[in-house]
């Protein structure tokens, strides 16, 4: 369990760094923890009018109700990771809380429509 909880950390710390490691440009900071929210870039092979469609149906769809309660449910997940893993990782070195401090907020925190 501990081994476990051990790798998470070193993973996540890697994860947090590695736009730094890998040299992204200015435009480009922020832009490595999407967790596979690069919704452009999955419809980019599509022809226009198949992405307006598959748009059209998705916000259709983000406003059934099984569809919002699933969508809460895994933003409260999500949070719950990050504090846990927050948690973890100042318990696994606790000199690494004030470099935690220094780093921007997850962007979907900020917005309401994931």
């Amino acid at each position: 369990m501990m081994k476990t909880k051990t790798t998470m950390s070193i993973l996540f710390a890697i994860a947090l760094i590695a736009p730094t490691l890998f040299g992204q440009g200015p435009d480009e900071q922020g832009k490595g923890w999407k967790h596979n929210h690069d919704h452009e870039g999955m419809l980019a092979n599509l022809a226009p009018e198949e992405r307006q469609k598959v748009q059209a149906a998705h916000q259709k769809a983000m406003q059934d109700p099984a569809v919002q309660a699933a969508h809460d449910k895994l933003k409260e997940a999500r949070k719950q990771f990050r504090d846990s893993m927050h948690t973890a990782m100042v318990k696994a070195d606790p000199t690494v809380e004030p470099i935690l401090a220094k780093l921007p907020k997850h962007e979907h925190e900020e917005r309401s429509g994931d």
